[in-house]
């Protein structure tokens, strides 16, 4: 969808003196070389940080990383599982969590193992290794406990699988903000791990860990990194990190040659093809459904699409109509948000009626479009749920911390956390919440695009660009900048009569769903694009998509 803005929105770089020494320096494109100077880089770096955002090598990056592994009984434990041994995984129900799950299921099978998992349920249990079953798990008993995505604060229902002599082996990736539980092993690297350790998502920690402690052969484990791209593509953490950029090339490579059932039929419903998927797909098609499961009904169907079970076809169409349910009513909150007036609520907006499983979309959303904190809060089984969206300068989990006693439970990452409160303490948390929100004060964010004008972009010259991929959080895909002199031509485009083709002279750009959009020429200063390789009917093109016009 093209939209309209301003110069002064924009950060337009050229190519400059440092690009050319990048350039000289490390034998770079002049294309490459100007993204490399908008992220950071210098002609001054060390080679290995440029090669690590040209061509990160993923076995290099594994030798060096440091995961902070607490315990140094994990290994120790997995290793002992026999083909007699009872283990449970206990996961989350978001897509790092069920791909965490999936992960931890291959390796005790791989052992023989009997295994089952377990995944709490989003509105009557919430995040978190809870107590109660854990005691369920202790009464019919087993012989390990793996916890992903979550379990770290959770002591007492560690605690109580440990009173009954069952070993607990924890891999997450959430901030710690108390003493960690007291578990055998406890592999989290935001206790102790390194810088890139502590990018990871959780299912990138325990891959990481067992490639680290050889607990699975290289094809198995190469195999297994689609679930680690998806996860780490739907945790929004940073692809700056040439180890999470490493992980999620070599996951989609896993995709593209080799896709597990559930996922290849996902895919053939979304009108995905495998061998051409890319991280976009994945963003907005395949996560979405993925998620739908555990936000509207049980995140156990999706598991079941990743770790096969009986009946895939049904239940990707169930997957699917779930995630069709779920922008239906995430429209329906942003509506009602729009139009609602909340009182003295700015930041902090309830209401009854509000679905707790969408609720985490629908804030990244209105925290994206006004660059402002917010606070999104449904009832279910009698506790008040929500999840808090922060701007880029804002701390999600620092907020939650100062209120800590009042709340049932919380937890999450800077940017985005989630938490409960008993419905008498509602009140006092909300205004609490109000006022620390209104305190915070967003940077105007301005959105980086590199000049360079379409007449000089071929599929080679992209294909370069497309190095320091994939893109995502931190890491951007590239967005262009060419100036308008004036001279267009606006031509049809398909049959709906909602996109058109602009001429601009020396190219042709896409603007879908702007057909009304164009008005006086001399109103526009000029385009931001997007350029992407087409095939069609076995014919490749480069073709270049409006993204914005960008007004006088």
């Amino acid at each position: 969808m093209v939209v309209r803005c301003t110069k002064d929105s924009l950060n337009i770089y050229r190519r400059s003196e440092t690009s050319a020494e990048i350039a000289a320096k490390f034998s770079c494109s002049p294309l490459q070389a100007s993204l490399l100077e908008m992220r950071g880089v210098t002609a001054d770096d060390m080679p290995a940080e440029v090669r690590d955002w040209l061509s990160p090598s993923l076995s290099g990056l594994l030798e060096k990383l440091d995961l902070g592994e607490r315990g140094r009984r994990s290994a120790e434990l997995i290793n002992g599982v026999t083909p007699s041994s009872r283990v449970v995984v206990y996961g989350d129900y978001d897509v790092d969590g069920i791909s965490a799950t999936a992960i931890a299921m291959e390796l005790v099978l791989a052992r023989g193992a009997h295994v089952r998992y377990f995944i709490p349920h989003r509105f009557n249990q919430g995040y978190g290794l809870h107590k109660d079953v854990a005691e369920t798990i202790a009464k019919h008993g087993c012989d390990l406990v793996i916890v992903v995505d979550c379990g770290s604060q959770d002591a007492e229902a560690v605690e109580a699988l440990k009173s009954s002599g069952i070993p607990v082996v924890i891999f997450d990736h959430h901030l710690v903000e108390s003493t960690p539980a007291a578990c055998d092993a406890i592999i989290n690297p935001q206790i102790a791990g390194d810088p890139a350790a502590k990018k990871l998502c959780a299912a990138g920690v325990i891959w990481c860990w067992i490639w680290q402690n050889e607990l699975l052969p290289e094809s198995s484990l190469m195999r297994v990194l689609d679930v680690v791209a998806l996860a780490t593509i739907a945790d929004c953490v940073s692809l700056a990190s040439p180890l999470n950029r490493a992980l999620v090339r070599e996951g989609l490579k896993s995709i593209r040659t080799q896709t597990r059932p559930g996922l290849s039929i996902l895919m053939e419903q979304l009108g995905i093809t495998p061998s051409a998927v890319d991280t976009e797909d994945l963003a907005m098609k395949v996560i979405p459904c993925l998620n739908a499961a555990g936000r509207l009904y049980l995140a156990d169907l999706a598991e079941d699409i990743l770790f096969p079970g009986k009946n895939l076809a049904l239940n990707v169409s169930r997957l699917i109509a779930l995630n069709r349910r779920r922008r239906e009513l995430s429209s329906k909150i942003l509506d009602q948000i729009d139009t609602a007036s909340e009182g003295d609520y700015k930041y902090v907006l309830t209401n009854s009626e509000w679905s707790v499983g969408v609720l985490s979309s629908v804030a990244s959303r209105i925290c994206s479009e006004r660059n402002s904190p917010v606070a999104l809060v449904a009832s279910a089984g009698g506790v008040m749920r929500g999840t808090l969206r922060m701007p880029s300068d804002g701390d999600a989990v620092g907020v939650l911390k100062k209120i800590a006693p009042l709340l049932n439970t919380w937890g999450g990452h800077r940017l985005a956390a989630g938490f409960s409160v008993k419905a008498e303490n509602w009140e006092k948390v909300r205004e609490l919440l109000e006022e620390m929100l209104s305190l915070v004060k967003p940077v105007p964010e301005k959105e980086d695009l590199l000049y360079w004008e379409p007449g000089n972009m071929d599929i080679d010259t992209w294909s370069e660009a497309a190095v320091l991929g994939p893109f995502g959080m931190d890491n951007p895909f590239p967005l262009l900048y060419s100036p308008c002199n004036g001279k267009i031509n606006i031509l049809p485009l398909g049959r709906t009569g909602k996109h058109v083709k602009v001429e601009t002279g020396s190219a042709s750009l896409l603007a879908f769903g702007a057909a009304d959009m164009f008005g006086d020429a001399a109103d526009i200063e000029g385009w931001a694009y997007k350029p992407r390789i087409d095939t069609w009917r076995s014919v490749t093109s480069l073709q270049f998509v409006l993204e914005k016009m960008v007004m006088r």
